[in-house]
């Protein structure tokens, strides 16, 4: 089962990034052999990628999206269908950009497993959009039955609609709770101001908690089975709120959820269950912190790569482990917590991993308070993985202005040398770029291109035969002191 699941995630295909034309699409075949990988440290759910624009890229609209890739290929189809479908939106708005706009589209999809057994998968999947200004969040739950094959709706769960129908008038009572306060508490208004504001908002809540899947197309919950339902921005409230969040106690809600799905929720927890996602992860690692390599004496380069850990990751550090070379990953916290042991295997392996946010926005349109959330998330799920602290950081597209550098409190890594991977899907092209890369130079390349990790065996041969030392960020670096909120794309 372990050898037909490897093979699976190595045959995954990342969908073109740059457009649908046949030139960007088309791919030269891997002239890449590798044997089958005896490390056990792999991950069942894993993290497929769709990319427009990059670190470097002069566009101003960009399409970050990622989306899970596992074992079942109906699953896979509906998430593929669903991440085409964003895709697509990102498209026809793009054709509305007006030229000379300061700033472009920014669109971006994560997700996080809410559940994983032999019986159930559920994805918690956000999406985030800007048209040149602040993000505006979209959630969405996925819910797969395993047995059955089939993607389950909220009103299946609370089933008959008599108990949908009860559910919602508890939500709604908790909306109207939480909205009442919310006005209550405005200082700048008068009381006849406030009942005004009230009174508007009774029908918003009234449509926007009615019983159909359309408002209950987002929730999750945790193992002791409380529930979270997100409502969208404008659903239930006017846009200064955001998006709301209402949370009920297992009590509140338990006895309207149809039997045959109370497990999924862990009011009947099944026996023998057990999760697939993962296997158990050893976090009593140390790193020590001394380099055979000397980088103020040897000529050294650092390779990086942005964007995982995702379907390409477990592939690269075969490539990597066989040639005895390091690197540096800056990895997206959402990726991390999906594709954990991946991330375990890439540090107990001596690969140095970095910060790139939590799910890729743009840290300059985000709020001091974002900002400081972005890192110190993604900063925590690493260091529950690995049990070291993270030092590095990249933001996402290389953005960042004063306010970001202040924020993130931690040495900016960048680089100077970019091979334009993201665009140019052909490994000949991507290693010969690469292998230009000189003396303590930093590169820039992507994990989640295939065609990036199929270029990886001709680069490594030739920097080496340049007599060049491959090593990651704080080998580099090692015998100099990096300063929180300074730049940095190679040693001088």
């Amino acid at each position: 089962m372990k050898k037909i699941l490897y093979v699976f995630m190595l045959s995954a295909i990342i969908y073109s990034c740059k457009d649908n034309s046949k030139k960007d699409e088309t791919q030269k075949p891997s002239t890449v052999t590798l044997e089958e990988s005896v490390e056990n440290l792999t991950d069942s759910i894993q993290v497929k990628n769709i990319q427009i624009g990059s670190d470097t890229s002069n566009d101003k609209n960009k399409f970050h999206l990622s989306y899970p890739s596992t074992v079942y290929d109906f699953i896979n189809k509906n998430e593929e269908e669903f991440a085409q479908s964003y895709l697509t939106e990102f498209k026809d708005a793009a054709k509305d950009v007006n030229e000379d706009a300061v700033a472009g589209l920014d669109f971006g999809q994560h997700f996080e497993i809410i559940e994983s057994t032999p019986s159930i998968i559920a994805f918690l999947i956000e999406r985030y959009t800007s048209y040149g200004n602040n993000y505006n969040s979209q959630y969405f739950t996925h819910i797969y039955d395993i047995k059955e094959k089939k993607k389950l709706e909220f009103s299946t769960i609370f089933s008959p609609q008599d108990n949908f129908d009860k559910l919602a008038e508890v939500v709604k009572s908790k909306t109207s709770e939480i909205l009442r306060d919310r006005i209550r508490s405005m200082e700048e208004l008068t009381d006849d101001d406030k009942k005004a504001l009230w009174k508007n908002s009774q029908e918003m809540i009234d449509e926007g908690t009615k019983a159909n899947d359309k408002n209950y197309h987002a929730f999750s919950w945790d193992e002791s089975g409380n529930l979270t339902i997100y409502f969208d921005k404008y659903q239930v409230a006017s846009g200064n709120h955001g998006n709301i969040e209402i949370k009920l106690a297992p009590e509140s809600y338990k006895h309207l959820v149809a039997e045959e799905y109370q497990y999924i929720f862990h009011i009947q927890p099944q026996t023998q269950e057990e999760d697939t996602s993962t296997t158990s992860i050893d976090t009593d690692q140390s790193s020590p912190k001394t380099y055979k390599i000397d980088c103020s004496k040897e000529p050294c380069i650092a390779i990086t790569f942005d964007d995982g850990p995702a379907t390409h990751t477990t592939q690269l550090l075969d490539i990597l482990k066989k040639h005895d070379v390091k690197a540096t990953f800056f990895v997206l916290g959402k990726s991390a917590k999906v594709q954990k042991n991946t991330l375990l295997r890439a540090y107990k392996e001596g690969h140095q991993i970095g910060n790139h946010s939590w799910d890729h926005k743009d840290l300059k349109k985000l709020s001091d308070e974002e900002i400081v959330n972005q890192i110190i998330k993604t900063n925590d799920v690493i260091s529950n993985i690995t049990g070291e602290e993270v030092n590095v950081m990249r933001p996402p597209y290389g953005s960042f202005n004063d306010i970001v550098k202040n924020k993130v409190n931690m040495p900016i890594i960048l680089w100077n040398l970019d091979p334009l991977d993201w665009k140019d899907r052909n490994a000949e092209t991507v290693a010969q770029r690469i292998s230009e890369a000189n003396i303590n130079g930093i590169v820039l390349a992507h994990d989640i291109h295939k065609t990036t990790v199929e270029a990886m065996p001709e680069v490594i041969s030739n920097l080496k035969s340049k007599g060049y030392h491959l090593v990651t960020i704080d080998n580099l670096f090692a015998g100099k002191e990096l300063v929180n909120g300074k730049t940095y794309n190679r040693r001088q």
